[in-house]
Protein backbone atom coordinates (compact mmCIF):
# COMPACT_ATOMS: atom_id res chain seq x y z
CA UNK A 1 0.00 0.00 0.00
CA UNK A 2 1.42 3.55 -0.60
CA UNK A 3 0.09 6.85 0.73
CA UNK A 4 0.57 9.87 -0.76
CA UNK A 5 0.06 13.87 1.08
CA UNK A 6 -1.26 16.28 -1.36
CA UNK A 7 -1.47 19.94 -0.52
CA UNK A 8 -1.72 22.71 -3.38
CA UNK A 9 -2.47 20.03 -6.07
CA UNK A 10 0.81 18.10 -5.84
CA UNK A 11 2.09 15.31 -4.06
CA UNK A 12 4.26 16.43 -1.22
CA UNK A 13 5.30 12.89 0.48
CA UNK A 14 4.81 9.54 -0.67
CA UNK A 15 5.55 6.56 2.34
CA UNK A 16 3.83 3.60 3.55
CA UNK A 17 1.31 2.29 6.26
CA UNK A 18 3.97 4.30 9.14
CA UNK A 19 3.05 7.64 6.90
CA UNK A 20 -0.92 6.71 7.36
CA UNK A 21 -0.31 6.10 10.88
CA UNK A 22 1.90 9.40 11.68
CA UNK A 23 -0.68 11.41 10.27
CA UNK A 24 -3.21 10.03 12.80
CA UNK A 25 -1.33 10.14 15.52
CA UNK A 26 0.15 14.05 14.40
CA UNK A 27 -1.89 15.24 11.75
CA UNK A 28 -0.81 17.03 8.75
CA UNK A 29 0.62 20.11 10.83
CA UNK A 30 4.34 18.73 10.63
CA UNK A 31 4.06 17.11 7.39
CA UNK A 32 2.95 20.85 5.72
CA UNK A 33 5.47 22.56 7.96
CA UNK A 34 8.71 20.11 6.58
CA UNK A 35 7.20 20.98 3.16
CA UNK A 36 7.06 24.80 3.87
CA UNK A 37 10.54 25.54 5.24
Amino acid sequence: DVVHIMAAGRIVKTGGPELALEVEQNGYADILSEVNA
